[in-house]
């Protein structure tokens, strides 16, 4: 049985599939704890269902930790770096090879 929303929708909904996947499994298991075996009955949407539709609906987000922004910050200062060193060797982006031997003679 397929889950609704699907994965390129709820994909959407997050910056990555691995975030979704755990945002999905946390919830879904705190979900599960919530429940009793009392009020388990059949018919009844499943942990997972419920967390995937609270992702699509907005109720529950995520917060990435100062690690993971210092990580992107200094990827995106490191791209930077690469495009402006790209810029200063010329359209080709290359090095200009020089042949001292001819030179010499």
């Amino acid at each position: 049985m397929m889950i609704k929303p699907g994965i390129t929708e709820l994909s959407k909904c997050v910056d990555s599939r691995y975030t979704l996947v755990a945002m999905a499994a946390k919830r879904a298991r705190m979900i599960g704890k919530e429940r009793t075996s009392d009020e388990e009955a059949h018919g009844v949407e499943k942990p997972v269902t419920i967390a995937a539709d609270e992702i699509m609906s907005g109720k529950i987000g995520y917060v990435r930790s100062g690690a993971i922004e210092r990580a992107k910050a200094w990827e995106d200062e490191k791209q930077a770096a690469i495009m402006s060193l790209g810029s200063t060797l010329g359209e080709e982006g290359g090095v200009e090879v020089v042949d001292y031997e001819d030179e010499e003679e």
